[in-house]
């Protein structure tokens, strides 16, 4: 009799000043966080430089990562900005992550909300906050906390780049039906 295959999902915090990725894997309903990384390019330099350095940080944790195992889900949180000041970093890190990605033959899950059509880039950080923490009002320190409650993870986030990647990727597991909702969580 063999094991169950366990469930693995790649999610991206993406954002041009510290993006971070973790990687989920569920076994037996049960999460755990394989790995995780987050890159701080020079905040002087130019946006498509720093999104050079995003492309270049995700081609190498992928490279070391992805194996043959492979992802079930490659998930990041959505973006809506309201004017290109803000529009453009962040979907200047998506890029950086889609084009890394994409060169694994990896494409980023669509969100739908449950009960609605629509499809989305990713899924809100106010959902992410409300299923990983208990509410969509949540600030990094319950998002960490709700991330270690849900995976048991004792060891150090290097910051909160980290921990909201891991909280993306656990909030899709969650939504998606693969683990279940904390007590507590929206």
């Amino acid at each position: 009799m063999t094991a169950a295959k366990p469930i693995r999902c790649l999610a991206f915090d993406t954002s041009m000043t510290c993006p971070g990725v973790a990687i989920i894997e569920v076994r037996k309903g049960k999460p755990t966080i394989k790995a995780l990384s987050h890159v701080k390019p020079n905040t002087s330099r130019s946006h498509a430089h720093r999104a050079e350095v995003i492309e270049g940080w995700a081609m190498l944790f992928l490279d070391k990562h992805v194996g043959t195992a492979g992802f079930d889900y490659v998930v990041r949180e959505d973006f809506a900005g309201k004017t290109s000041r803000s529009n453009y970093p962040v979907l200047s890190a998506w890029n950086a992550c889609e084009r890394a990605t994409s060169r694994f033959g990896l494409t980023f899950a669509k969100y739908k909300k449950p009960g609605k059509d629509t499809e989305y880039l990713g899924i809100s950080a106010t959902r992410v906050k409300s299923l990983v923490a208990g509410s969509g009002n949540a600030v990094k320190d319950e998002v960490e906390a709700g991330v270690r409650r849900i995976t048991g993870y004792a060891g150090t986030f290097a910051n909160d780049d980290e921990s909201d990647a891991a909280a993306i990727g656990l909030a899709w597991l969650i939504d998606a039906g693969v683990i279940e909702k904390p007590k507590g969580a929206g």
